[in-house]
């Protein structure tokens, strides 16, 4: 971090597939730095909340030493960082020269003594156990907990062997995930809005191993459509129309896949808006597609509030439970592809597995 450059930001256009198999492009932004130890240079796929943290750094900097960047608000050396050492000295004339490698710890162990470190369960946490390069540790075990493939956590931490990634996460407690299944089973819906028998895993897997009968993840639910489960999700009769099947059912536990869905359709919906009467023509079929994409839009507005409403109708402990379990999968779903797509994968599904604890079964 102390010799990461002040142009460290980069955005790239990825294509990821989609559930029916058509690609969509869509814009990423990634951090690029040297890595100090290995000397070779390295690219990370970031998260809107980070972009923003980088960016305010940046205005920072432009506002408190302004003599180091031109009238365009551009730095005048290639060679500044992000986060120069202030001390305006004859050798950091630009912005070039780092914190002294002990600032990071000086000001950590500053903070820690002003607060009161607590773990999961309101316990004191021992803050001997904090310090900075923990935050590697950090790093690997949430995306870990979100389901990132050992593979592509690789990559992520420029590790040259597997081995070496799992020494800086351990698997997370099964009962975190057990516990959030066991809320959202008994608040399953379907199209209808009607409630769906609840099933616990085990039992499920059984039905799925005699007859076909259970379930398998689609995106933003469940099928429970017999040839699609015995086909492990490729074998739909219908096209993957979800969103129309009974067989589709879903949860609040899906909310921020049905978030994600109804952001790329409304985005597709107005694309087919701006280009009509230019590169669409006028006529039945492109007013018929449009409108079909409204109806969808609709139909996933009304899942999100019925989700919306289990979630806010839950008990203060279990809703804490699910809202940390959801936050997890909000914050690094969205980097899964990306790494994918960086770790040399041929195909990027959407993302099924369980954001807390990657198993055999969810492989």
């Amino acid at each position: 971090m102390r010799h990461l450059e002040f142009d460290c930001l980069e955005w790239h256009d990825v294509d990821i597939e989609e559930p029916d198999g058509s690609l969509r492009r869509r814009r990423y932004p990634f951090l690029f730095y040297r890595m100090q130890k290995v000397r070779r240079r390295h690219k990370l796929p970031l998260h809107p909340t980070d972009v923003e943290v980088v960016v305010r750094q940046q205005d920072h900097l432009r506002h408190e030493f302004h003599q180091w960047f031109d009238a365009d608000g551009q730095p005048l050396s290639e060679r500044m960082l992000l986060f120069p050492t202030p001390r305006l000295t004859r050798a950091n004339k630009r912005g070039e020269r780092p914190y002294d490698c002990s600032s990071i710890g000086y000001w950590l162990q500053a903070w820690l003594d002003q607060v009161q470190l607590v773990d999961e369960h309101g316990n004191d946490f021992d803050k001997a156990r904090v310090f900075p390069y923990a935050f590697r540790h950090t790093y690997a075990q949430l995306r870990a907990d979100a389901g990132v493939p050992l593979d592509v956590l690789q990559v992520l931490m420029s590790d040259q062997e597997p081995s070496t990634t799992q020494v800086y996460y351990r698997t997370s407690h099964p009962r975190r995930v057990e516990a959030v299944r066991a809320i959202a089973a008994k608040y399953q819906f379907d199209l209808t809005g009607g409630r769906v028998r609840s099933r616990g895993a085990e039992a499920d897997l059984i039905d799925r191993i005699r007859a076909g009968v259970g379930s398998v993840p689609v995106p933003a639910g469940q099928c429970h459509e017999m040839n699609n489960v015995r086909a492990d999700w490729r074998g739909c009769p219908v096209y993957y129309r979800c969103f129309s099947c009974k067989f589709f059912t879903t949860d609040f536990t899906h909310l921020t896949e049905l978030r994600q869905l109804r952001s790329s359709k409304a985005e597709q919906l107005a694309r087919l808006e701006g280009a009509y009467d230019s590169v669409l023509t006028p006529g039945p079929l492109s007013a018929a597609n449009m409108e079909l994409l409204r109806q969808e839009i609709r139909q996933i507005d009304e899942f999100v509030g019925k989700c919306e409403a289990d979630l806010g109708s839950l008990t203060a402990e279990e809703r804490a439970t699910v809202e940390a379990w959801l936050y997890t999968k909000d914050r690094f779903l969205a980097i899964i592809p990306v790494a994918a797509v960086i770790a040399g994968r041929h195909r990027v599904d959407q993302p099924t597995v369980d954001p807390i604890l990657l198993t055999e079964d969810a492989n």
